[in-house]
């Protein structure tokens, strides 16, 4: 079918803006380092590889001293992200760029296949300029891969349309299923809790086929009520019968954790979707058109957002209530620092766009997304607002001052030396981790980082020549690295000192390396 000269013109717009976000994740690969938990999980996939149990080498970054490392505390995990993660950097940011290639060819995929290819260039670009894919191509984060499990999820979900037997029953369950099960397997989590999703589908679909009961199952509204209210209180009751991990939070400190819901939904569903998305000159009249429709898949589609989306922001608030006490870190002041942990519903990203695309397709007194003519201004202005921070996050990418003072390590240290690394407890373990990737053979040369808190009386440590509780040995200690803003008021005579300057982006300041093999300056 020929286009108009006007649907042309709006296509090659789309196409030029897929490809200005094509050529930011190339920049953005090139730019940025990886991120600290790519850094962890490379620890991680190291020892997997060396002694076939996938543990941290240096502690974990959860350790039971909240002020400091122990190498022999690291249960090991058989599951994550690092499974996915090459040997080498290179191949790493190789993988980040191609994953986000292949979510951009998946998007255009499913949208064609429901008779709309402009759609589908449209949502792409949309994805391929969004920050926080450029983010996760650059750092190579897991954010890619499981937009990616989560449109297979979807297309699972939306294949008993296709066929409305047992047979349909089946094949929708199991894929969406085993989908959901690589998004835990990447995530870390279980994947067996996948039964779950296929449980739920089954019956949802099952239902479906009984007439008293199917105006449930094909009532978007009812979706949403069930999909929120049964995935909140279902965490909840988990959190107050949880001992241990990050739900017992919930139940440990009940009131910073509601605070920091607050705060996480308006981080993840107004800051990350509404806006990050381009999703609010679109979504109020399709939401009005929406509770009229009487479909089950819009229904399906409606309660599978409605469930992730509670469950994204649920989790981000109880991250952030659990490791601002893990961290003894400032309060409120922590939210700031992991808000970009709100990135997590760019798994929705894809579904939510072809939710909005169904709607239209079923009412067409509904909006089509990104494509409506009467919608070009509020387009224009999103993606106005939108592209500075992806340009900032390209260009810039991730930097680490850890990387010069690790560079100085690896050629200054010799074999079974170890090194402490004082920095703050928010993050410090992870960063302590950046010098495990970037000190040369650092398994072979039995190198070994230690991290404290500055206020984890570290110089009483060092030369008490007593083990701590809970802490590494700091014994071998030859080499101590001081983060920004850190002095050492009494170094050891015959101990020199290296410096270098921390970037702006990085916070600014000067690091410092001490060490009895540094020459004093005179």
């Amino acid at each position: 079918m020929s286009l108009t000269n006007e649907e042309s013109l709006r296509r090659r717009n789309w196409v030029l803006l897929l490809c200005l976000g094509l050529f930011l994740n190339i920049i953005v690969s090139i730019t940025s380092d990886l991120g600290l938990d790519t850094h962890v999980h490379m620890a991680r996939d190291s020892t997997l590889s060396e002694e076939g149990e996938a543990t941290l080498p240096w502690g974990h970054t959860r350790p039971l001293d909240p002020m400091a490392s122990n190498p022999n505390y690291s249960p090991s995990i058989d599951i994550g992200w690092y499974h996915f993660l090459p040997n080498s950097e290179n191949g790493i940011h190789l993988l980040g760029f191609s994953l986000m290639c292949f979510l951009i060819f998946l998007t255009i995929s499913i949208f064609r296949i429901y008779g709309s290819l402009n759609q589908g260039i449209s949502v792409a670009a949309i994805v391929a300029i969004h920050p926080t894919f450029i983010f996760a191509t650059g750092r190579a984060f897991p954010e890619t891969i499981v937009a990616i499990f989560t449109i297979l999820l979807v297309i699972g979900l939306m294949m008993y349309e296709k066929w409305k037997s047992l047979i349909g029953v089946i094949v929708s369950a199991t894929i969406s299923g085993l989908s959901m099960g690589l998004i835990l397997f990447t995530k870390g989590i279980y994947p067996g809790y996948c039964v779950i999703v296929i449980i739920l589908i089954l019956l949802w679909h099952s239902v479906d086929k009984l007439e008293n009961w199917n105006r449930f199952t094909r009532s978007p509204s009812f979706a949403a009520k069930i999909g929120l209210t049964g995935t909140f209180f279902g965490l909840f009751l988990l959190g107050m019968f949880s001992n241990s991990g990050t739900f017992s939070t919930m139940k440990n400190d009940t009131l910073r954790f509601f605070t920091a819901f607050l705060v996480a939904s308006i981080d993840v569903i107004l800051i990350y979707s509404l806006f990050g998305m381009i999703l609010w000159p679109f979504l109020r009249k399709n939401l009005e058109r929406m509770w009229e429709i009487n479909n089950h898949e819009i229904a399906g589609l409606v309660g599978f957002i409605s469930v992730l989306t509670t469950a994204i922001t649920f989790y981000v608030a109880a991250l952030w209530t659990y490791e601002s006490k893990l961290w003894a870190a400032e309060w409120p002041w922590m939210m700031w620092t992991m808000g970009n942990n709100g990135r997590y519903i760019s798994m929705l990203m894809v579904p939510i766009f072809i939710l909005l695309f169904r709607i239209q397709q079923i009412d067409s007194n509904a909006v089509t997304p990104l494509i409506a003519r009467d919608k070009t201004k509020s387009m224009i202005i999103g993606i106005c607002l939108i592209i500075p921070l992806s340009l900032l996050t390209a260009i810039h990418g991730q930097t680490m001052w850890t990387d010069d003072a690790a560079d100085i390590l690896s050629e200054n240290m010799d074999d079974g030396e170890d090194f402490l690394f004082v920095h703050d407890a928010t993050l410090g373990m992870h960063y302590l981790y950046t010098f495990h990737t970037e000190i040369d053979d650092v398994h072979n040369r039995e190198i070994t980082g230690h991290w404290r808190s500055p206020n984890s009386q570290w110089e009483g440590e060092l030369f008490s020549e007593e083990q701590w509780n809970n802490r590494g040995n700091l014994s071998l200690i030859q080499w101590v690295v001081l983060s920004p803003g850190i002095e050492w008021e009494n170094p050891p005579e015959g101990w020199g000192y290296m410096a270098g300057q921390a970037d702006f982006m990085n916070g600014g300041g000067e690091w410092k390396i001490y060490s009895p093999h540094i020459v004093i300056q005179s």
